[in-house]
């Protein structure tokens, strides 16, 4: 082999360790640098605590390719309602001789009555109609929700005998034939006319029966209403206290039982009163009663569905609590 030939091996053989010994001296420096991370950091199990797995978040969200965060709203809790916390939106507890309240809450504020208008309907109309006046159901009439009284289109009754489904099953049939018997249109200012007389200033009626939510007063013209049925319409209160009747069968009708749905019509404290419920007014009531011979009215406006009668009982608890 010529020099030249054997020059020329000897130098591929050199190139070929000495890159060998680069790749080599790179492999520890880089090993050298990242031996912390490999031999230095144990492997650590991921747990989550019993509290942090229990609990919602108040805003969730979802993250999208594109990063938009999605949020839910939080959820609502109801609140846990305690023993003596009222669901009205507004009540009074006072002497209706006196004048005198003793307890109230949102007493101004002007909400729906609903079926209490019907104490007015029945103030209007006996002041201007006899108690013997003919009063015919007409279809029109019934174009209400219809109530236990079941009365029929054509039935003929006197105001006296309509009186008692109006005031104790809380008739809106009763309440429409009443009203178109007696002017219709006309009716309904004079409605409004004695509830200003009465001392209701924030009163206002729109049909006869309450089921327009536009039938509204506060608790305050509802006590005015109170202390002016017991010093003037002793009569009317009369017929409020009848837990039960029938309305006998005549010519000109057929039988009809009436049954009260005032929760404290069997109370033997009970003077007087009158309940309603609509959607929008809740339920109304009010209640008067003879504690220690003081007529005290109770009157709750948009309690919770069912819950009338419990928050008048909280009130009438309250009221004996002062010790008056």
């Amino acid at each position: 082999m010529s020099f030249s030939n054997r020059f020329f091996i000897t130098m591929i053989v050199l190139v070929f360790f000495t890159g060998l010994g680069l790749i080599a001296g790179l492999n520890i420096i880089i090993r050298s640098q990242t031996n912390g991370y490999e031999q230095n950091i144990p492997s650590v199990p991921v747990t989550q605590s019993t509290q942090d797995s229990q609990m919602v978040s108040e805003e969730p969200y979802i993250v999208s390719t594109t990063t938009t965060v999605i949020s839910a709203q939080p959820e609502t809790i109801a609140p846990i309602k305690t023993a003596n916390q009222i669901s009205a939106a507004a009540y009074l507890v006072g002497n209706v001789r006196t004048g005198k309240i003793y307890l109230s809450s949102g007493s101004t504020q002007v909400l729906p009555v609903a079926s209490m208008s019907k104490l007015i309907t029945a103030i209007v109309s006996t002041n201007t109609l006899s108690p013997t006046t003919t009063i015919v159901i007409s279809p029109a009439n019934m174009d209400v929700a219809s109530d236990t009284s079941n009365l029929i289109a054509g039935e003929k009754f006197t105001l006296k005998e309509l009186l008692q489904p109006l005031l104790l099953s809380s008739s809106n049939v009763a309440a429409e034939a009443i009203a178109s018997t007696d002017g219709g249109p006309e009716f309904m200012k004079l409605m409004s006319s004695i509830s200003w007389e009465v001392g209701m200033p924030t009163a206002y009626f729109a049909d006869p029966s309450g089921i327009d939510p536009e039938n509204h007063a506060s608790a305050r013209d509802m006590f005015a209403l109170s202390r002016y049925l017991y010093t003037f319409r002793p009569d009317i209160l009369s017929i409020t206290r009848t837990p039960h009747t029938v309305i006998a069968t005549t010519t000109d009708h057929g039988s009809h039982v009436i049954d009260s749905t005032h929760p404290f019509v069997s109370d033997p404290r009970f003077i007087g009163g009158k309940t309603g419920r609509t959607p929008e007014a809740g339920e109304t009531m009010l209640t008067m009663l003879n504690i220690n011979n003081q007529p005290i009215a109770f009157i709750v406006l948009h309690s919770a569905i069912g819950e009338r009668t419990r928050d008048t009982d909280i009130l009438i608890n309250k009221f004996e609590a002062l010790g008056l």
